[in-house]
């Protein structure tokens, strides 16, 4: 029984169920806190009961894709196997989980942190959309280094580090488009979806990486026991697709999300 995934470790893939506490800890002790915090807000903290269902809706969601992508089968076969599911995992926990984790409280939870200077502080000189935007592209681009992954995927403690990277990246980048505290007055929706787009459309190294390299970039995937159907050159191709176009596909969703409040925003105001 293990606390959280690592690499294969030269162990030939199967379908065996595998345990991993650590994760089922870390999502219980997530959900607890967010329960813990609903109990907390007053009734009108939220904007109706429609309103309140939909944003625990949402959250629920979100801490399901985060479950989904550290544990089994999704999380040994990403860590130990294929870069392709790597990079599904690399989806779920960084563009996928946090928006909807984030779109899970209300304004009113948010305003709280207002109160507290010190967090305020941190807020302003961590989610600045500029600073937010350099931030996520720098931990992704680390955390796909070929020279790093290997060595952290080996270790539970390193495999955690990289997931936890993860995650905070996506946090920090969707914090200025969704989260009302701090407010930036100037991230209007025309730059919120140059944002989105920029990020769409940003070449990372490791995606030249992934894509050109005549030989497999990862130690783990070229070493570890092969899966019948598959080659560790062909996969990591396909893990560029994903990255790129996985990525691409989440920022058009959200600029139509973003576009969408825009229009309805100026058709109430004109009215």
């Amino acid at each position: 029984m293990r606390l959280w995934c690592t690499s294969s470790q030269g162990v030939a893939w199967d379908w065996t169920w595998q345990p991993y506490v650590g994760v089922w800890f870390f999502i219980l002790l997530i959900a607890v806190a967010y329960w813990l915090h609903l109990r907390c807000l007053e009734p009108s903290a939220w904007e109706n009961c429609t309103q309140r269902r939909r944003r625990i809706v949402l959250f629920t969601l979100g801490l399901f894709s985060l479950w989904l992508a550290l544990d089994w089968p999704i999380a040994p076969l990403g860590m130990g196997y294929l870069a392709s599911v790597h990079m599904v995992q690399y989806m779920l926990i960084a563009l996928i989980a946090p928006p909807l984790l984030l779109l899970g409280f209300p304004s009113a939870s948010y305003e709280k942190l207002g109160d507290s200077p010190s967090a305020l502080a941190f807020l302003r000189n961590t989610t600045q959309p500029l600073v937010a935007f350099f931030i996520f592209n720098v931990l992704i681009t680390v955390t796909h280094w070929p020279a790093l992954v290997d060595p952290f995927m080996s270790s539970q403690l390193g495999a955690f580090a990289l997931d936890m990277a993860w995650l905070v990246a996506g946090l920090v980048f969707w914090w200025p488009l969704i989260a009302t505290v701090p407010a930036w007055s100037r991230f209007v929706p025309l730059f919120q979806l140059a944002y989105l787009g920029l990020n769409g459309i940003i070449i990372r190294p490791p995606f030249f990486i992934l894509l050109f390299s005549k030989y497999p970039a990862y130690a783990t995937y070229e070493l570890a026991p092969p899966i019948p159907g598959t080659s560790a050159l062909s996969d990591q191709q396909l893990a560029a697709g994903i990255m790129k176009l996985g990525t691409a596909l989440v920022m058009v969703v959200a600029m139509a999300f973003v576009f969408g409040e825009w229009a309805r925003s100026s058709k109430r105001s004109a009215a």
